[in-house]
């Protein structure tokens, strides 16, 4: 039977874990948002890196934009 690398989608869902939150971060670091703003969604992200980057995807994003 053929034995499938599992540690292999490990890998992967860790790589996409992380990217995830860098590109939150980035975005983060980049909008044009006030200081405390800024400061407020980093310790949200890095906190509950992975629903803090969630959030800011959904909601955090779009607020930086206006």
């Amino acid at each position: 039977m053929f034995d499938f690398p599992w540690w292999i989608i490990g890998i992967l869902a860790f790589a996409a874990y992380v990217a995830l939150i860098a590109v939150a971060l980035t975005q983060v670091f980049n909008s044009t948002m006030p200081t405390n703003s800024k400061l407020l969604w980093l310790i949200v992200i890095l906190v509950a890196p992975f629903i803090g980057s969630l959030i800011w995807f959904a909601v955090g994003r779009n607020s930086a934009l206006l």
